[in-house]
């Protein structure tokens, strides 16, 4: 009997382990294959509550698909409240690749960039 459910349950991991490598596999082979840097912009106004952990849930879809070092991700302020911008401040880093810009400065913003 244990021998059985032991076996089973190797079986399952196999199964899941394969499935997993078919998932990356397929991702990698999925993506476009564009050299170039984008930026990915996000617009928040005062009725979000969760802009933090959208924006860097964000960061770590990329750092899945291996884009972490060519996408950048930008928080378009409009009118979000004071917690939720020093919340999202504290990840927005140079190096972390988060920026928050005003409505009004993102023109400016990505020409400076682009």
């Amino acid at each position: 009997m244990l021998d059985a459910l032991a076996g089973t349950v190797f079986v399952f991991l196999i199964i899941l382990g394969t499935v997993a490598v078919c998932y990356v596999f397929m991702l990698k082979l999925l993506l476009p294959k564009s050299s170039g840097r984008y930026y990915i912009v996000i617009p928040f106004d005062s009725g979000c509550s969760d802009v933090r952990k959208n924006a860097y849930g964000m960061r770590i879809k990329l750092n899945l698909l291996g884009d972490e070092n060519r996408a950048q991700i930008v928080v378009l302020d409009k009118g979000i409240g004071e917690d939720e911008k020093k919340d999202v401040s504290e990840i927005c880093t140079e190096k972390n690749g988060i920026f928050i810009v005003e409505n009004e400065k993102i023109g400016e913003f990505l020409n400076g960039r682009i």
